[in-house]
């Protein structure tokens, strides 16, 4: 399941890297509710651009597309690449075309240090840790984390309980943690 979704959004990438805009639009459906939840997350640190939310959202192709040119499949998938990325794009590029140059926003800037994702070793790392789990912790990190479904969506995908979900995603966070160290988190 998840490596079916991994070879989609591959060939959907190689289509845009070859100019298929249709394809950039079918990308962003896929990651819909990722950019919705970046874009609240983005309002919610710069209330400034709370009037701009819906030309935010219909910009947020060009923001997916950079980062589509910006994406290297060698290093990662893009799920966790897009996920480490979208917030702090989506800001500088709502910023810069929506607010006065003039007017400082010193204090809504994304500080790279405060997320311990922003460095691509850090993305390497989660990544190599999520592939040492088994396949239903990393369903579970999938869909909870990287799909953003809630648990009780999760759950009727892998057609098991919510409760079922609920403890299979504990474990794998549970074994994340031990996989990563303290160091990391």
């Amino acid at each position: 399941m998840l490596e079916d979704r991994y070879v989609y959004i591959n060939n959907l990438i190689d289509k845009i890297k070859s100019g298929n805009s249709e394809s950039l639009f079918e990308l962003k459906e896929f990651y819909k509710p990722l950019i919705l939840t970046s874009i609240k997350r983005c309002i919610a640190k710069d209330q400034r651009l709370f009037p701009y939310r819906e030309d935010i959202l219909s910009e947020s192709i060009f923001v997916l597309e950079k980062l589509v040119h910006q994406y290297d499949p060698s290093l990662t998938y893009f799920s966790y690449f897009l996920s480490t990325r979208i917030d702090i794009n989506i800001i500088r590029y709502s910023v810069d075309k929506f607010l006065d140059k003039n007017e400082s926003n010193e204090n809504y800037e994304f500080e790279a240090t405060s997320d311990p994702l922003s460095r691509i070793e850090d993305v390497i790392t989660l990544h190599e840790a999520i592939n040492k789990l088994n396949p239903s912790q990393k369903e579970a990190i999938e869909l909870y984390f990287f799909q953003q479904k809630d648990q009780e969506e999760a759950a009727s995908i892998l057609n098991i309980t919510q409760s079922a979900f609920s403890k299979r995603l504990q474990r794998a966070i549970a074994s994340l943690k031990d996989i990563l160290g303290k160091d990391f988190y």
